[in-house]
């Protein structure tokens, strides 16, 4: 340990041991790959500061004093720049205590890099007194520097950032530089908060969460709020009332990052620092801060003139510095001789204005003399800073020029942070921006609609017809197919940067063939995004009261997709949005969809580096961008196929923390989780509402073969885990506004609107009466019309009964077609029969004892159902002659039984036997369901569950026609096992092919097949033992030539080509029953 402070800055960032890769940041930063993070659109030339001392503001970047290694990581990021907003940011920072800011510009514009540096510069500083303090022990503990950030992304990046501008020595390795807060909640992670840690990134909800474990922060001298407005209100209000509480010796400097200004951020930052600032990148937003007062006028074009002149009557030239923006030279013209037609003195600023005009823009800034000053947004070099009223005549041809317009109000604007300004006030409420909308630029007022509403009160009717127009750009957005994610995690989006869709259109409604809208779903697992998010390919469905399907899909794609290799294939050009296309990657080839297409100037010219961004369809659903040079044309039998791999999201699963997005190592720990199960397994999940691309479901559960108790079991659930684990919680709120978007009509916004204003619909009555001529006219063509149209409708009745009389014959010729069957005729009779023999007899026995409020309803008469038995008096043989014609008869009575109620169910059951008793397996839908079982007269079997809410009734009475002493059963997940003791131990007669939802289990029968096989080789061995039969007609036990029935043993022992004598055994080698 060195106490030099000179060798520190020297010293390499010393963070390569493994257990610190955990939980720093990526610590060897990747300066070549990283691009010049300032070198933005959004970085603004012009910045507005105001505090309440004097400001000195940088001019280069070599008046700033920072740390040489700061410079150096500044230099290997290429910013060699000074911006405005870095200008006024670092010298006021760096006057240390007491200093903060309030920071209000757009993203990307470089706000985050004017308060890293001096943090960076501050944590420094402390670590090097802190080492020449140091004589026995280290005296730092907790972070020096405190960055809360909107969501995980933001951590990392910021992380980054901070980490490549930190330097520790050599022989420091219990320092930690950067901290981040990881998912897994381990000691470690307070162990190094204890030894001391140089920047801490967080989100708010984590921050929260070590303050609830008795975190302490006496060494705090920086603290960062990175986009605020992106940050839930109440989190970051907590947080800020925690640092209240843990900094009450030592206030630290605050620095406060947002796009859009609230007077609450600045009440926040005097409550830490004496000395605040509040610095504007967007002017706009410094106008309103200023006192500004804006208003928005919807006019046509004709009306604009008048409106314009009664504004300027109100505010008289003369007195308050007026500025007339247009759009072009053209609109100036045209406004310039309407104005002195009104006698107005104009001073008109064209394009080509010259050095003349340019003087007399200068003598106007010194002096007005009541002239207004028109100009467009193609005149940097006019430098007004002072003006009163400002009159937007025009919208420009984008928002960040419009915003520019407002540097105009910059000298005039009120300095809130400033002790005493007498008459401020009354200087501050003369400013007014009055914007001027017609039908040419009606598109821009949804932003401004939305720019108002976060400062002041907006008409309800402009909020509509903002909300209106904005319905239709997001409609017309042909190049974004794809919903934003947010979206469909959370069910509302912060981002007023966001590109993708937030509507959803009718083709995200339309579902697909095979696409379930509801019930169960079996999957296969592809890939984990998060562990709300995952990409499954679908195997069955089992609709609600049904049993399970398997979906249809072309097991064949993934082949004709990889002989495509051997192909010449044909490059995809143009690209455009939502077409299907093929994908070359390093395996071979797959289907993609487009989703955003880069500007393509020439058409007809093809390129291979036109950035495209796309979405797989089979091999999973990511999202990745590529090239124009990657896609190839797809065959016209590949594109209708439907897609293999789907999105499967859980509704309301949000992080434990509370944050808006997951951690990486979240997913891949549910990864693990899913993987480690042993194959055979499947995922199965319950749909909630579906989406062509995304099913929603209310939980994973997965399941597994376990081949000891030959069912399958559920190993899994991914909600009850997450929530064992506390790496994510069910969120009602967010569940409701999920529901609330995917349930809302999406031609909604385009009806609400149309009811701001109603036309009256045009009245069809003529001034005056028609002549008389032009009357017997029209009474003709009335008189025609109504016969034409009795006409019309005599012979579509016609039809319709001719229709109906063809379909007559057909059935009457159809029923003479069939043969008149003896057998059939006393078939139909004996079923007839024996349904009313059992209804009498059913109609005169008691009901079962038991609850009334439980029992099933019609059960006894489902135990006459006539489809659900088979009629003792019938002879097999019979049976298996007339297959067909038994099912159709069975059709026939099954129009004759009682209709059970719409909320009763058959379960799936599963039956064998053995020779002591009956098995049966029965499926319910959902764990810990009640449920009742009992045997009635020794021979029928009744099942059902107890009325829920939520629930059907899942019931069915079997009659078995066979004597059975006792019933017992027992539930093992969702299955049921019921056991019936059988009255004699012999092999009952089981035919239950009338009963739609018992199946076989056909490995268990399989076992009771070998054993009776087993016992008759047994016992023919045993006969051949004692002698009782010849040795020629003896087979072995064990050998491969088994005996299916008792016919084609007789065969076999008549075939002399079979006869072999067996050697004899003794009697212990015999186990006869």
């Amino acid at each position: 340990m060195t106490s030099n402070p000179k060798k520190c800055p020297m010293d390499n960032n010393n963070n390569s041991d493994s257990d610190s890769l955990y939980y720093e940041v990526q610590e060897s930063f990747p300066f070549a790959r990283h691009s010049r993070p300032l070198l933005v659109a959004n970085c603004s030339e012009y910045a507005v500061a105001h505090s309440n001392g004097r400001l000195k503001p940088a001019r280069h970047l070599n008046e700033v004093t920072f740390l040489p290694h700061i410079l150096n990581a500044m230099r290997r990021l290429r910013f060699t720049h000074l911006l405005r907003l870095q200008s006024y940011a670092w010298p006021h920072l760096g006057q240390g205590e007491g200093h903060g800011a309030v920071i209000v510009s757009a993203p990307r514009s470089g706000r985050t890099l004017s308060y890293v540096p001096p943090l960076c510069q501050v944590v420094c500083t402390t670590l090097t007194e802190q080492r020449c303090r140091m004589q026995r022990c280290w005296q730092l503990q907790g972070p020096i520097a405190l960055v809360l950030v909107a969501d995980l992304d933001r951590v990392q990046q910021t992380g980054s950032l901070c980490n490549a501008m930190l330097r520790k020595a050599r022989n420091e390795e219990w320092l930690t530089l950067v901290l981040t807060v990881p998912s897994a909640r381990t000691p470690e992670l307070f162990q190094r908060l204890l030894n001391g840690v140089g920047c801490l990134v967080a989100t708010p909800a984590q921050f929260l969460w070590l303050c609830g474990n008795g975190v302490k922060l006496p060494s705090l001298r920086f603290v960062a709020y990175d986009d605020v407005d992106l940050m839930p209100a109440d989190q970051l209000q907590d947080a800020h009332q925690q640092l209240l509480l843990l900094t009450r010796q030592q206030r630290p400097q605050l620095v406060i990052n947002t796009q859009s200004y609230d007077p609450k951020l600045l009440h926040m930052l005097r409550e830490f620092n004496s000395q605040p600032m509040v610095l504007f990148g967007d002017v706009l937003e410094a106008a309103v801060y200023g006192g500004t007062r804006m208003r928005i006028s919807l006019l046509r074009h004709a009306a604009k003139s008048e409106e314009l002149l009664r504004v300027l009557r109100e505010r008289p030239p003369h007195l308050r510095r007026t500025v007339i923006n247009c759009h072009t030279d053209a609109d100036m013209r045209e406004l310039v001789r309407t104005l002195k037609a009104h006698g107005y003195g104009c001073l008109p600023y064209y394009q080509t204005a010259d050095l003349a005009v340019r003087e007399q823009v200068h003598r106007w800034m010194q002096d007005s003399r009541g002239e207004l000053l028109l100009c467009t947004d193609h005149c940097p070099e006019l430098d007004i800073r002072h003006a009163h009223t400002l009159l937007h005549y025009s919208m420009s041809a984008n928002w960040s020029l419009f915003k520019l317009r407002h540097l105009a109000l910059a000298d005039n604007l009120c300095n809130r942070l400033a002790l005493t300004q007498p008459g401020e006030q009354s200087e501050s409420d003369t400013l007014l921006s009055l914007v001027l909308l017609d039908e040419s630029n009606h598109k821009q007022l949804p932003r401004l609609v939305d720019f108002l509403q976060m400062h002041q009160h907006v008409d309800e009717r402009i909020v509509q017809l903002a909300r209106h127009i904005r319905a239709q750009l997001e409609l017309a957005k042909c190049n974004e197919p794809a919903l934003c994610d947010l979206l469909l995690s959370l069910g509302e989006c912060v981002g007023a940067q966001c590109e993708q869709r937030h509507q959803l259109l009718p083709q995200d409604r339309q579902l697909a063939v095979p696409l379930p809208a509801g019930g169960d779903v079996k999957m296969q697992l592809i890939r984990v995004y998060t562990p709300a998010h995952y990409c499954v390919r679908l195997l069955e469905h089992l609709p609600l009261g049904g049993s399970w399907q398997t979906l249809p899909r072309d097991a064949t794609l993934d082949l004709q997709l990889q002989l495509l290799q051997s192909q010449q294939c044909v490059r995809h050009w143009p690209p455009q949005a939502k077409e299907i296309c093929i994908y070359r990657n390093a395996n071979g080839y797959e289907r993609v969809r487009i989703l955003r297409v880069a500007h393509i100037a020439q058409v007809n010219l093809s390129r291979t580096d036109v950035d495209v961004e796309v979405q797989a369809l089979d091999v999973d659903t990511r999202q990745f961008k590529t090239t124009s040079g990657h896609l190839y044309i797809c065959p016209e039998q590949l594109r209708d196929a439907p897609p293999l791999a789907m999105d499967l999201r859980i509704l309301g699963l949000v992080p434990h923390t509370g944050e808006r997005s997951w951690h990486e190592q979240d997913g891949q720990q549910c990864a693990a989780w899913l993987n480690a199960v042993p194959q055979p397994n499947f995922l199965q999940a319950r749909i909630v509402l579906a989406l062509s691309h995304t099913l929603f479901v209310q939980d994973l559960a997965l399941t597994s073969y376990a081949p000891s108790l030959k069912m399958h079991v559920r190993r899994l659930t991914m909600g009850q885990q997450l929530l064992r684990k506390q790496l994510a919680k069910k969120c009602e709120q967010v569940v409701a506004k999920q529901l609330q978007f995917f349930e809302q009509d999406s031609n909604q916004a385009l009806i609400e609107p149309q009811v701001v204003q109603q036309r009256e619909m045009p009245k069809l009555l003529t001034a005056t009466p028609l002549a008389s001529r032009c009357g017997i006219f029209a009474k003709m063509a009335m008189q025609l019309g109504k016969e034409n149209r009795l006409r019309l409708e005599r012979e579509k009745e016609q039809q319709e009964e001719q229709q109906q009389l063809t379909k007559r014959k057909q059935t009457e010729q159809m029923e003479l077609q069939q043969p008149d069957d003896s057998i059939e005729a006393l078939y139909n009779c004996l079923m007839n029969c024996t349904l009313m023999e059992l209804t009498d007899k059913c109609s005169h026995e008691q009901p079962l004892a038991a609850d009334p409020k439980n029992k099933p309803e019609g059960s006894l008469s489902e135990t006459m159902d006539p489809q659900s038995e088979l009629p003792p008096t019938m002879p097999a043989t019979v049976k298996r002659r007339n297959k067909r014609k038994s099912v159709a008869v069975s059709e026939k009575v099954h129009d004759m039984q009682l209709q059970i109620p719409a909320d009763v169910l058959r379960p799936e059951v599963l039956y064998y036997q053995t020779r002591c008793t009956l098995e049966l397996q029965i499926v319910l839908p959902e764990d810990n369901l009640p449920y009742e079982a009992l045997l009635h007269n020794g021979c029928c079997i009744a099942f059902w569950t107890l009325c829920t809410s939520a629930t059907p009734i899942y019931q069915f009475i079997l009659n078995t026609h066979c004597a059975y002493q006792q019933l017992s059963h027992h539930r093992q997940g969702r299955t049921v096992y019921v056991s019936l003791l059988k009255s004699l131990a012999v092999t009952y007669p089981l035919d239950f092919g009338f009963y739609k939802f018992m199946k076989p289990h056909h490995e268990k029968l399989h076992l009771l097949e070998k054993e009776r096989r087993a016992r008759i080789a047994n016992f023919e061995a045993y006969l051949l033992h004692k002698g009782y039969i010849p040795g020629r007609v003896a087979n072995r036990a064990n050998s491969s030539d088994e005996l299916s029935s008792d016919e084609q043993a007789d065969e076999m022992s008549s075939d002399p080509r079979m006869e072999r004598v067996e050697r004899a055994r003794d009697g212990t080698e015999f186990n006869c029953d």
